[in-house]
């Protein structure tokens, strides 16, 4: 295909793959970005296990309070995060 007709199918061809190429990457980025913002937004329920996406601390499916942390975990609370708070009582 040494003629200019042959040239621009082989540029065409060459165009389109690059599209295809980059829709491919635009889509797979999007689609990855979703799942990301997905799985941080699902809890899971700490007296039956299963997993749901919602605000509420009741869990859908037993309606326990998942609001309350066992004791197992709150005492793995690293030190720089622990805070302690002081109330300022008058004394007579």
């Amino acid at each position: 295909m040494p003629t200019s007709a042959g040239r621009f199918f082989v540029d065409i061809a060459g165009g389109l793959l690059f599209l295809i190429f980059f829709i491919i990457f635009l889509i797979s980025g999007v689609a990855w970005l979703s799942w990301r913002s997905l799985k941080s937004n699902i809890k899971t329920c700490t007296n039956c296990g299963s997993s749901y996406i919602t605000d509420s601390i009741l869990c859908p499916i037993c309606g326990s309070n998942n609001n309350i942390v066992p004791e197992e975990i709150n005492n793995n609370i690293p030190a720089s995060s622990a805070t302690i708070d002081i109330k300022a009582e008058e004394t007579e």
